[in-house]
């Protein structure tokens, strides 16, 4: 295997690919994160509801909109250009290198925003008047104050998505594929299903490429943020400013309301639209049919629950886990713990999902005790729990770093409890970002296609693999039709808690009158 020259090319093509995904989507989610935080723009209050949109969006159905949208002669673009008598040209193409890079941008670029927009909002900005007040100009301010102190979670994001990138394999599968062009992803899921036996070991070893520049990153990331300080949310009351209009805001309102359009409505509406007809790329005729035929169906129901209860209470899991890692890494003084939850956290990343089913199986199939478990729902929630970790820990990373810790020695020396201090009160100063990171990766655990892949069964399926059964079997309108149901469902679940969240806080804060005793 790796005295194959296509691994060496699939190793490059896979680098080049994260890299370049790397740095445009951070620059993205980091520019709109400022825009939230700093901008009286308007349409910068649609950043937050349209990402939290555009995440919700698996990218099994992301990769087949935008496919469509840009297909060589049938899709929208192609019709625009036939429209005028002329062709589509080949570099506007999805199905391209510079395509899958288009369309994964446009995707990854939500979750770095939703990564970043916490550390972003918790950044005191008396710190940057006061550089303003010295002279420095509010550019420079920003860049000179405000971004050194976001390297942690600019390090920790950096590191998710080059990983993620890696190991990605929808877009890459549907996109690159077809034009001849290989990754690391694809490349090990052809030794699994493509082969005349599934060369597991060659798979394997092929995901031993990861784990070293899994290895390099965590090196690096040492170098960059190691013995510095990057407090900015300390025991001091500060005011939020006002935001001030500018005479910029309406090219931030144009950019905005462009990504919003490429990276939101054009996907959604053809996923809407592919939904509502009898067979997907069928225009002119639609129908209500699919999602009848959803709801009359027993079964379908019972998995689109099932992966909701999946999702959710499996998100909350990772998300308390992964917040108690990132507490123990960034505050404990013993260097050997810090190490160990470091590289403990990134374990699970260091073989693609296919290869880490492939580990669950072979685990419980091979343990006594265990093996009933197999093709069980709670095999299934582990496997997603553990293949998602990663991602929730890089998430609390960050935000639990700004967290200045003498709160913390404050809550101490008023004789509060251990746990008291931690729920109390970096969980509490840290909830807006944990609350984000959930439903993040509660909406990766319901999209998730390679990890339960090899571990569905008839009595476990989920969402994704369920759609994805339907594609294959050419049913794709349905498909369609099946994962707007489930993003519909969990999308209410959300209101619902936050409405009833706000009615708490409310009723909470409500002043108590007191009753004078006759």
């Amino acid at each position: 295997m790796f005295g194959n020259v296509a691994t060496y090319r699939a190793f490059g093509v896979s680098a080049l690919y994260s890299s370049i995904v790397l740095v445009i989507s951070i620059s993205i989610g980091l520019a709109f994160a400022f825009v939230t935080a700093r901008s009286a723009a308007r349409a910068a209050r649609l950043l937050v509801p349209a990402m939290v949109l555009i995440a919700a969006i698996p990218r099994l159905f992301f990769a087949v909109s935008w496919g469509m949208i840009g297909a060589p002669r049938s899709g929208l673009i192609a019709n625009v250009f036939q429209a005028f008598g002329r062709d589509l040209p080949d570099w506007l193409t999805v199905y391209s290198f510079g395509g899958l890079v288009w369309v994964t941008v446009l995707k990854v670029s939500a979750a770095a925003y939703l990564l970043l927009l916490g550390p972003v909002l918790q950044i005191d900005r008396s710190l940057e008047d006061a550089a303003v007040m010295s002279g420095a100009s509010r550019g420079r301010a920003v860049i000179q104050v405000s971004l050194p102190l976001l390297t942690p979670a600019l390090v920790a994001v950096a590191m998710l998505m080059f990983v993620e990138g890696i190991q990605i394999y929808d877009f890459p599968a549907l996109l690159a594929a077809p034009a001849g062009i290989e990754t690391l992803s694809t490349a090990v899921e052809a030794y699994l299903n493509k082969e005349t036996t599934p060369q597991w070991a060659s798979a394997t070893a092929l995901s031993l490429v990861v784990v070293l520049m899994i290895t390099l990153l965590l090196l690096l990331q040492a170098r960059l943020v190691g013995g510095r300080s990057f407090t900015s949310i300390v025991g001091k009351a500060r005011q939020t400013a006002a935001m001030e209009p500018s005479r910029w805001d309406w090219a931030i309102s144009l950019a905005i309301g462009l990504f919003l359009v490429l990276a939101l409505l054009l996907p959604l509406a053809q996923m809407v639209i592919g939904s509502l007809q009898p067979y997907f790329g069928m225009y002119g005729t639609y129908t209500l049919a699919n999602y009848k035929a959803i709801f009359a169906d027993g079964r379908q129901v019972v998995i689109l629950m099932e992966t909701l209860a999946m999702s959710t209470v499996g998100g909350l899991f990772v998300i308390a886990v992964a917040f108690i890692m990132a507490y123990v890494e960034t505050r404990t003084s013993l260097r050997i713990l810090r190490l160990f939850v470091r590289i403990a956290s990134w374990v699970p990343a260091t073989a693609p999902g296919i290869v880490l089913s492939l580990a669950f199986v072979w685990t419980f199939v091979s343990t006594p005790g265990l093996r009933t478990l197999y093709g069980s729902n709670i095999l299934m929630a582990i496997a997603l729990v553990v293949a998602h970790l990663p991602l929730a820990i890089r998430a609390c990373e960050g935000i639990v770093a700004q967290v200045s810790p003498e709160l913390e020695d404050a809550a101490r020396m008023s004789a509060a409890r251990p746990a008291t201090v931690i729920l109390s009160i970096t969980a509490r100063l840290c909830a807006p970002s944990l609350a984000a990171a959930w439903v993040l990766v509660s909406l990766a655990i319901a999209g998730a296609l390679d990890v339960p892949l090899l571990l569905q069964s008839t009595r476990s399926q989920t969402v994704a693999t369920y759609a994805y059964s339907l594609f294959n079997n050419g049913e794709v309108a349905q498909a369609a039709a099946f994962f707007l149901s489930y993003l519909a469902l969990f999308l209410l679940m959300v209101a619902g808690l936050y409405l009833a969240t706000r009615f708490y806080t409310s009723m909470r804060n409500q002043p108590r009158v007191a009753v004078a005793s006759r």
